[in-house]
């Protein structure tokens, strides 16, 4: 099957590789490209305008603008005489003339230089767009948030399209949660189990974009069904020194700062970045549970009630360099630390009835809980650029080390019956080791060609110890819990080659990619002396067709997507937080398989863009939990394989500028859902519809004033034992520039309402529970940042400064 596979790719790649061969020879138009560069730096230049005229009378005839590498490309020009203007704001204009009469014409590098008038300074203030969209990804410039002064990368990630975050940090993409998430494009321990606690602490004035790819290629891991997020750290690259200083004061004693730096005077680019976060929490959650006989019939009923107060501290450090040694070859190595602590002392009354509502059992557990996390990546890297353009080879290693400790103290104080209190203790200890070392290769063929391959070696090492004790009152000391104690090792290596191909030609483009994985996976259960085993070798596929007519972009695209279990969904040891309600993993569990197909378009102008996408997800063996009772008071949750799960949706994105001063951008993502758990004892399946959507807008009342206002809606989602209800939250902030934008102050509100809670519902033939979960979501931040520096030309002719921070 899977020769055939690759058999019918091939076939498929040289049918169309000849397919713009045939059209050319009956085509009497051409295609104008070239690049946009700096005329001292030699570096490309996004969003430069380029207008083809009319010698005669200077009509403009067609209008374009350049991409992230400075190129660009206008279509179905006619043979003749022609103006090229070329202009970019604080820049000269390059006026080009020129005949076309060939298929392509190609005008290569096209240098434009800085203005040269006489003045002593010269400020050019420029804004990124908040959101820039098309078909396959989405790219959100942090920088131009308001809330991410204040907030933390799970407050931004909120206001991201197709993105949700639940009330306990959980990140979804599409309704789905199995998503990967990437710092700098590579992954990191920081987004193993706890990532939804690390999002909530990570700085988000330390983070410059977030890219959001939902069918990304074969040139990327296909871990993630629902895609991939990529969480990009800033990284200053222009000439001379900058910095900033940021500090903000929240309501409850909330406060936070960061500090950038960052020196480039020649080739040589040295950046670092501290940052402190101290927050404060308060989470509430309630149980209603109805325990059941099989037949209907009510056995039992239990009412918990947990209050979670937490103070989390959190230090964030990132030091690098990156270095041109010549034309042709770059290095690089850079360093990220993160160390986060808290202390919880959460407070759980639990309540049992018989079935007459009779009380059995009242008594409070109450835990404490001081527990740390700390995790250092180092990454190197070597670029070789060879003499053609964007032909490169490039190597990176990346290491890195994360470690985490609870150190619980519990106590079981009863009220009725009244007897003498219990104590137990639970330390958990996780150390968590990454290696990857990558090696892509770039080379455009041709001017409609282009050839990616690479290697992609990716190693894990867990190990997962639980260390339990009970007070024994009649040896009045901690006895070691055999039944709680245990160790759990896991050991993951996974080889993979792949390559893609890229071919163009005038209005049609394709992609194709084949991702070869070997995968070699070692569990051990040290407490049992026994190992868990699974190797395989898989094929990942991806297709990206694409069609442009005029104003319209049209895209087709395929991938297959792999959602492997880490270390915890298969460590089938329980984890004993609460003796009642226990989590365990599931040494069974299979990789779940994704196909997913999306189509769509983008249709855009100088005032507004609209993107819908359809999209469709066949997954096997889905990760689903599920909560089955051990006896009348216990229940284990734990992650099963759905037989199949089924979605399709609609997401539309419009963004919009009314006049100068207001931008827009409004998503909503519709799907409908239905899930297959006849393999779990469920005899029909499960269907629902769910939507959310996603309003953005920046109101500029004056130049030196910006508003934000954002929100988010999210409906009822589907669990195949239940359903979670919908939530919603309102988002504000305020922008004051003062002292020519150096100094910025800011006022954010989040979750305005107070609305931000999770409801959701567990329905089985054993029990009937209702949960209700709610955080201190609204945070009032008041900040000051200042930003100094000096940015120099390589010819120190002229003081000028940019600023691109608004």
């Amino acid at each position: 099957m899977r020769l055939k596979l690759i058999i019918c790719l091939v076939l498929l790649s040289c049918l169309l590789s000849t397919l713009p061969t045939l059209v050319s020879a009956q085509s009497g138009t051409s295609v104008l490209t070239g690049t946009v560069v700096d005329r001292s730096s030699k570096l490309p230049i996004e969003f430069a305008t380029l207008q083809l005229l009319n010698p005669g009378d200077s009509a403009v005839i067609s209008t374009t603008v350049t991409d992230r590498k400075g190129k660009f490309s206008i279509e179905k020009i006619k043979p003749g005489k022609y103006i090229f203007l070329c202009s970019f704001i604080g820049y000269e204009k390059n006026i080009i003339p020129f005949t076309v009469n060939q298929a392509r014409e190609n005008l290569g590098s096209i240098e434009i230089g800085l203005l040269t008038k006489d003045m002593k300074e010269v400020v050019v203030t420029s804004r990124k767009s908040l959101l820039n969209t098309s078909i396959d990804r989405k790219i959100y410039n942090v920088t131009q948030d308001i809330m991410a002064q204040s907030g933390s990368a799970s407050d931004i990630l909120r206001n991201i399209p197709s993105v949700e975050v639940d009330i306990e940090g959980q990140v979804t993409l599409r309704g789905a949660g199995d998503v990967m998430i990437l710092i700098n494009g590579r992954p990191s321990p920081l987004m193993g189990k706890s990532r939804a606690e690390v999002l909530q602490q990570i700085p988000a004035n330390t983070i410059e974009r977030i890219e959001v790819i939902t069918n990304p290629s074969a040139r990327y891991k296909p871990d993630g069904n629902a895609g991939i997020i990529n969480i990009v750290m800033k990284k200053n690259a222009k000439g001379g020194w900058t910095g900033s200083l940021i500090g903000n004061i929240g309501n409850k004693s909330r406060v936070n700062g960061s500090l950038n730096l960052n020196y480039k005077p020649g080739k040589l680019n040295l950046f670092s970045n501290y940052s402190i976060r101290q927050d404060r929490r308060l989470r509430t959650n309630n149980i209603q549970r109805q325990y059941m006989d099989g037949s209907g019939q009510i056995t039992s009923y239990y009412t918990e009630n947990n209050q979670s107060p937490v103070r989390p501290l959190s230090h964030f450090v990132t030091l690098g360099m990156e270095d041109e040694l010549n034309e042709h070859n770059s290095i690089g190595l850079s360093g990220n630390y993160h160390y986060r602590d808290q202390v919880r002392n959460d407070m759980t009354n639990k309540f049992y009835y018989d079935k007459n509502h009779l009380l059995i059992t009242d008594y409070d557990r109450l835990r404490y809980d001081p527990e740390y996390e700390k995790e250092k990546d180092v990454t190197a890297f070597w670029e070789h650029r060879f003499p053609k353009e964007d032909h490169e080879l490039r190597a990176e290693l990346n290491v890195s080390s994360s470690d985490e400790k609870e150190d619980n103290h519990y106590t079981n104080a009863f009220h009725f019956p009244v007897k003498p209190s219990s104590m137990d203790n639970t330390v958990i200890r996780q150390t968590d080791n990454q290696q990857e070392l990558t090696f892509d290769y770039s080379n455009p063929l041709s001017e409609d060609s282009k050839l990616e391959a690479g290697y992609d070696g990716s190693f894990n090492q867990r190990n997962l110890d639980f260390y339990g004790e009970y007070y024994d009152t009649v040896l009045h000391r901690f006895v070691k819990d055999m039944t709680v104690s245990n160790r759990f090792t896991y050991h993951e290596a996974i080889h993979a080659f792949y390559g893609t191909w890229q071919h163009s030609y005038e209005k049609f483009g394709y992609e194709l990619g084949l991702r070869f994985e070997e995968a070699i996976i070692r569990g051990r259960l040290v407490t049992k002396d026994s190992s868990i085993r699974n190797n395989y070798f898989k094929t990942y596929p991806t297709i990206h067709l694409s069609y442009k007519i005029k104003k319209l972009e049209w895209q087709l695209n395929y991938s297959k997507r792999v959602n492997r279990p880490e270390g915890d969904d298969l460590n089938p040891f329980p984890e004993y937080q609460d003796p009642n309600n226990l989590r365990a993993g599931n040494p069974k569990l299979l990789p779940e398989i994704t196909h997913s197909v999306e189509f769509g378009f983008k249709w855009q102008n100088d005032k507004y863009s609209i993107v819908p996408s359809l999209y469709y997800r066949h997954r096997r063996h889905g990760f689903t939990s599920v909560t089955i009772p051990l006896n009348d008071s216990v229940l284990l949750t734990t992650q099963q394989n759905l037989s199949n799960d089924q979605s399709a949706g609609l997401e539309l994105i419009f963004s919009a500028k009314a006049g100068k001063n207001i931008s827009i951008t409004l998503s909503s993502n519709f799907f409908y859902n239905t899930i297959d758990a006849t393999n779990l004892g469920y005899s029909n399946n499960r269907s629902i519809i769910s939507m959310s959507t996603n309003f953005n807008s920046t109101v500029t009342l004056s130049p030196t004033t910006l508003l934000q206002v954002s929100c988010n809606f999210r409906s009822a989602r589907l669990t195949p034992q239940g359903k979670i209800f919908g939530s919603f939250v309102l988002n504000t902030g305020m922008r004051q520039d003062l002292f020519k934008k150096k100094v910025s102050l800011t006022l954010t509100v989040s979750d305005l309402f107070n609305s931000l809670k999770q409801r959701s519902e567990l329905n089985s033939a054993f029990i009937n529970q209702v949960v209700v979960g709610r955080r201190d979501a609204r945070i009032v931040y008041f900040g000051v940042s200042w930003r100094f520096g000096k940015l120099v030309k390589k010819n120190n002719e002229e003081k000028l400064q940019f600023d691109n921070s608004l």
